[in-house]
């Protein structure tokens, strides 16, 4: 399974936004909250949560959920990102 959040400019969103997270069969699996001056935070299968600063910080908590709900697929994210 992969996730890829979508880039986000805090410095031109006004409002705080939402994105809903889908898998690639389509299925909600998660939200990705963000705005000016609140951060982005991230909610994944309705138990994981996490708050950071930057896109690569969430999309690094995103990879590292999934990772731990399916190790057999870790390594493959791992070879992505050396």
């Amino acid at each position: 399974m992969q996730i890829k959040l979508p880039e986000t400019d805090l410095k031109s969103v006004r409002n705080i936004d939402s994105v809903e997270l889908k898998d690639q069969n389509g299925r909600q699996v998660g939200q990705y909250m963000f705005g000016k001056g609140h951060g982005r935070i991230v909610f994944l299968f309705g138990k994981y949560r996490g708050s950071f600063k930057t896109h690569a910080e969430c999309q690094a908590f995103v990879e590292g959920v999934l990772a731990v709900l399916n190790p057999g697929l870790g390594s493959s994210a791992a070879a992505r990102h050396p």
